[in-house]
């Protein structure tokens, strides 16, 4: 079809400004799945509630022991809005509350990680104060039930940061989604032609460094040291349709990524996350057409689609709906007979009955 084609089909979904010329630029690769379908499946009607008052509510972090969900939320429809975090009581409600702590300026968090230890209790927060320009680690710490924000983390190599994982605070995995550049260069010319620019970050502690193996647009990721010591890099991959497995290696106690290993979905992988039984979740986009239009408009529908991935790579997808139930989901993290699941744009999160087995 001829770009020219791929573009009107496009800007049927509406006019472009700020985060929606993203929506335009992922509509013209995607014309070729505007009929993707999915077949409801899992948890529905009474079976899931709303948890609202979550403007974008992109990210989850749980606190298993304390039994608390962390919420990054962001709305993004509206240009030049900024973001707060959320925290919901699992034990007693499920009312979301702001985090009580100053947020720094331009505060646009996206994707975050928990960092629990005997010495500290951190939140390790995704910033983009300035899109396509400025992105930074925000880093929230509690000290008993006092909440502070103690600074920053931002170098060159953060392009466009989209998920990280906290290991310590001295092992930080970044995966961005696309190289360093303007709109014109990561959004359209990079996505149009499949330039693979996007790469994994990683600090140490006191510097930055690339642990290569771009793709074309990333997404999550998650480090996992399973039973036997061996340590793998999970990431996901939009273009791609799948999530990868990388084998880490250690060289002068720095992680060297191994040959992956390709775990195809057929769907936009988006936020990866462990179960209580070492098992991955991740949430994915069946059609990214219908992810861009509905960028534009909240009442177009986007599929959300969940696979649990096993250890041996095997998979099985354990919930679907065409977005009636919940569009452009984003994150899955199954707790004690629920299953927690955010989205990008509208302004809930859902709360299903999950039997977890």
């Amino acid at each position: 079809m001829k770009q020219s084609l791929l573009l009107k089909k496009a800007l049927l979904c509406g006019n472009s400004s700020g985060f929606r010329k993203i929506a335009l630029i992922l509509s013209l690769f995607a014309v070729l799945r505007c009929g993707a379908e999915v077949k409801s499946l899992g948890p529905s009607g009474s079976a899931c509630v709303r948890i609202e008052g979550l403007p974008g509510p992109e990210d989850l972090a749980l606190d298993a022991e304390e039994k608390i969900l962390y919420v990054s939320s962001h709305e993004r429809r509206i240009s030049d809005q900024t973001g707060k975090i959320f925290w919901i009581d699992l034990k007693n409600s499920s009312v979301p509350k702001e985090l009580p702590v100053q947020f720094p300026p331009e505060f646009r968090p996206h994707g975050m990680s928990l960092l629990k230890t005997k010495g500290s209790y951190r939140l390790y927060v995704i910033s983009h104060p300035t899109l396509y320009k400025k992105h930074t680690v925000e880093i929230f710490e509690r000290k008993g039930k006092d909440w502070s924000h103690v600074g920053n983390l931002t170098d060159p190599l953060i392009t466009s940061p989209n998920d990280l994982h906290a290991v310590s605070e001295n092992e930080i995995y970044v995966s961005n989604d696309h190289g360093a550049g303007s709109f014109l260069r990561y959004l359209l010319w990079d996505d149009l032609f499949g330039f693979k620019r996007a790469d994994i970050a990683y600090y140490d502690g006191k510097s930055w460094s690339n642990l290569n193996n771009p793709l074309s647009f990333g997404n999550g990721i998650l480090y996992i040291k399973n039973t036997l010591g061996k340590e793998y890099l999970y990431r996901s991959a939009v273009f791609d349709r799948s999530v990868y497995r990388f084998p880490i290696q250690r060289t002068k106690g720095k992680p060297v990524l191994g040959q992956a290993e390709k775990i195809f979905l057929d769907s936009g992988t988006d936020n990866l996350e462990l179960d209580s039984k070492g098992r991955i979740f991740v949430v994915g986009h069946s059609s990214n057409y219908k992810f861009a239009r509905h960028m534009f408009n909240a009442e177009y529908f986007s599929p959300t689609q969940i696979f649990r991935i096993s250890e041996n790579g095997s998979f099985h997808e354990i919930f679907a709906t065409s977005g009636d139930l919940i569009s452009a989901g984003s994150t899955a993290i199954p707790f004690e007979g629920r299953l927690y699941v955010a989205q990008v744009f509208n302004p809930f999160i859902l709360n299903c009955e999950y039997k977890n087995d």
